[in-house]
């Protein structure tokens, strides 16, 4: 729960940086060798397929990576050009034979780093492919061998084994050098989140705790009759709520921390759905959305922890069913038992999620804000921590949307939690 993600604008940087490394030095390794086929074998035959590779490994993946604002294209098109010039070079310098087949082994390095693990598997799979077909060449009698003919083997050899030694001591080096410097911001963000954190348990807490024995106070030197009395029941509980919520995370970070035990006890949904509907009502109320509530069984008991599961499951869940709702729009909350769970839906009619933003939703690294209805404002960080609550207390949660309408679904989102009832 309280771990730190890494920020999307991060994550670019670092793979752009990657990128660069592995652009730059492809284009100066592959300038080499075409400067010794050229001015040292003196063979230009195939300079028309060489040199077209080696413009398109130059010129593609800038235009895709500045152009049109594609890392993913960017990485792949200079990933396949310049394995695909790597190939062809090995091709013409004797297949399986050539001195520097051992150059093959960077694909699937360069690839992984530029595109992850699908990266790495399908890097994998141009170095099986290539030597498939340099094992049927040479089998059928090879194709062009410029080495032999025009070249010292053994010289080569060592040319590339120090080549391939310094590309690796290189990129080994500018790798790590990143992974040190983005692994010491992580630390610093992570500090800043923990300082944050206690700030907001300890100060905070404080504070809160000064509120509530002035609210006292001004209830004591107030008659029942007195007009605000009821603002004040209404203060008075909205502060109780904040503090039970503050002392349940500082509860729930020791969880995490592995130094306690998640406080589990049960509870009524009936009696905790009719306590968020009343919280939620005047948010609802003010864009004119109602809130239809809808229990077939009022005693299902379920272990779980209240101020959480009212606080901050049910009552963000309802609170984005309002802020992506549409003035005069209805929310039905409905809760009934199923085997050993207790089953909470939560649907709107509003504007749906796109599919691209719905499979993403539970992700902190990822970008899932989006203003409501009326302009409404949020963080991204919500639905993460209700799906991390409700893993934490046994429970789970499926989510889906249509913005569009159709038999299966009407359009808007649909919410399906299930907590463990109560044996």
């Amino acid at each position: 729960m309280f771990e730190f993600k890494v920020s999307t604008e991060e994550a670019h940087l670092k793979r752009l940086f990657y990128l660069k490394m592995i652009y730059f030095i492809c284009l100066v390794i592959s300038s080499v060798y075409l400067l010794k086929f050229n001015f040292e074998y003196h063979v230009s035959n195939y300079n028309t397929g060489l040199f077209l590779l080696w413009i398109s490994t130059a010129v593609v993946p800038p235009i895709l990576l500045y152009r049109y604002k594609s890392y993913t294209f960017a990485a792949l098109s200079c990933s396949l050009l310049a394995s695909g010039l790597l190939i062809y070079l090995l091709y013409l310098s004797g297949g399986v034979e050539a001195p520097g087949i051992f150059w093959l082994a960077s694909v699937p390095f360069a690839m992984g780093v530029l595109l992850n693990v699908r990266g790495a598997i399908l890097g994998y799979s141009i170095v099986f492919s290539t030597m498939c077909w340099f094992w049927l060449l040479n089998f059928q009698g090879g194709g062009p061998n410029i080495i032999a003919t025009y070249g010292n083997y053994n010289f080569e050899k060592t040319f590339n084994v120090c080549t391939f030694l310094i590309f690796a001591g290189i990129t080994t080096h500018l790798y790590l050098k990143g992974e040190q410097k983005y692994t010491k911001r992580l630390q610093e963000k992570h500090w800043d989140v923990e300082n944050l954190l206690r700030v907001l348990l300890h100060d905070v807490a404080n504070t809160l705790s000064a509120m509530t024995y002035n609210l006292i106070k001004a209830r004591e030197d107030q008659e029942h009759t007195a007009p605000g009395g009821l603002e004040l029941d209404k203060m008075e509980r909205a502060v109780n709520d904040i503090n039970n919520l503050l002392h349940q995370v500082r509860h729930l970070k020791s969880v995490k921390d592995g130094k306690a035990l998640m406080p589990l006890n049960p509870i009524s949904i009936a009696i905790v759905l009719h306590e968020v509907m009343e919280k939620s009502e005047g948010f609802a109320t003010q864009k004119g959305i109602k809130i239809a509530l809808d229990l077939t069984r009022d005693k299902m008991i379920v272990n779980s922890e209240r101020t959480i599961l009212s606080n901050v499951v049910l009552a963000n869940l309802i609170s984005n069913a309002v802020k992506f709702s549409l003035p005069g729009d209805r929310i039905d909350l409905r809760a009934y038992p199923s085997e050993s769970m207790a089953i909470i839906e939560i649907q709107d009619y509003g504007i749906g999620m796109p599919e691209n933003l719905l499979k993403k939703i539970f992700s902190l690294d990822a970008a899932t804000t989006r203003s409501g209805t009326h302009g409404e404002k949020g963080t991204g960080y919500g639905m993460p921590l209700v799906k991390e609550y409700l893993t934490m207390m046994g429970g789970s949660i499926v989510i889906t949307s249509q913005e569009v309408p159709v038999a299966s679904h009407p359009r808007g989102t649909k919410v399906v939690l299930k907590i463990p009832l109560s044996v």
